[in-house]
């Protein structure tokens, strides 16, 4: 792999309201492009950074293949962006990938940058639902999930109560988190779970609100959002002891019902390809997906990013 240094730096802590601000700007409801999920991932896709006045290039790397996501900036500077990342790929030689891109981001930098592939990553979409129906759990698509739900206030009523996140009771998080599935050994879990430990620890300093659930005061399950959008929020993480009948449920309920009030949607990300997420979230009955694609030299293997 080329290093890039001469052009990209590291991304560290100290990032987090530059790269805030020009998330503002850029306006994307795709889960990538979040502050949070950023933090929470920069174990296993860590970033490095090219800005200017105009635009922020974030640069990736999976499979020890570099990729850009899409240029966080206003949308007329997006073709400068688009052009000054071919022009530093070029130079060094790499491959130009691009990762983690919806519809209309990938249509333009096919119109600038010509001649290369692009595929849709269906592992990779996004499942966004209605605020409101996971607050009120309303209608016949959700009967189902809706009798988990009241299963769960009839069996813990006048035991469970609800918190809001702060700096102190998310560390407490941490220890419920490291007794949720401590025997799995699917390593996404593992990194998801350090990743989650690394954002709860930095509660103070990321904009994210969170939940909790206790049940007969012991901690039973949590909850992370973050805005997206004006219109859209994101659901980071969501923890629960799934021996406990209704308990997700009840936790996205309870932290809805609280929080983004103003939110019309909610993103929960995507089913990484894994059966059990895909039909879990697809029972949910998502309004709409967010359609994720990849830009690469034609011919080759598309395996740079999950």
């Amino acid at each position: 792999m080329v290093s890039l240094d001469k052009d990209f730096e590291t991304v560290s802590l100290d990032d987090i309201p530059m790269i805030m601000n020009f998330l503002a700007k850029s306006k994307y409801e795709e889960s990538n492009h979040n502050i949070v999920n950023m933090i929470l991932w920069m174990d296993v896709y860590p970033l490095w950074k090219y800005v200017n006045d105009h635009y922020l290039l974030l640069l990736g790397i999976h499979n020890r293949k570099l990729f850009l996501y899409m240029p966080l900036c206003e949308e007329n500077y997006f073709k400068e962006a688009i052009l000054c990342a071919k022009q530093i790929f070029d130079r060094y030689g790499c491959p130009f990938r691009l990762s983690c891109f919806t519809r209309p981001q990938i249509d333009m930098a096919a119109q600038y940058v010509p001649g290369y592939h692009v595929c849709a990553v269906r592992n990779s979409f996004d499942y966004v639902y209605e605020c409101e129906k996971l607050r009120t759990f309303s209608g016949k698509k959700l009967q189902k999930k809706r009798n988990h739900l009241n299963a769960f206030y009839k069996e813990y009523d006048g035991r469970f109560t609800y918190e809001v996140m702060n700096a102190d009771n998310a560390l407490a998080c941490i220890d419920f988190l490291h007794t949720w599935k401590d025997d799995d050994e699917d390593v996404f879990l593992q990194q998801e779970k350090a990743g989650t430990v690394r954002v709860l620890k930095l509660w103070d300093k990321l904009p994210a609100r969170g939940g909790i659930l206790r049940i007969d005061g012991e901690i039973r399950a949590f909850a992370i959002g973050s805005r997206l959008s004006k219109r859209m929020c994101q659901m980071n993480v969501e923890k629960g002891d799934d021996r406990i009948r209704g308990i997700y449920q009840a936790m996205v309920k309870e932290f809805l019902s609280r929080e983004y009030l103003d939110c019309e949607y909610v993103n929960r990300e995507d089913d990484m390809g894994k059966e059990n997420i895909r039909k879990a979230k697809e029972a949910y009955h998502p309004v709409f997906m967010v359609e994720k694609y990849q830009f690469c030299e034609c011919g080759e293997i598309n395996d740079y990013v999950s």
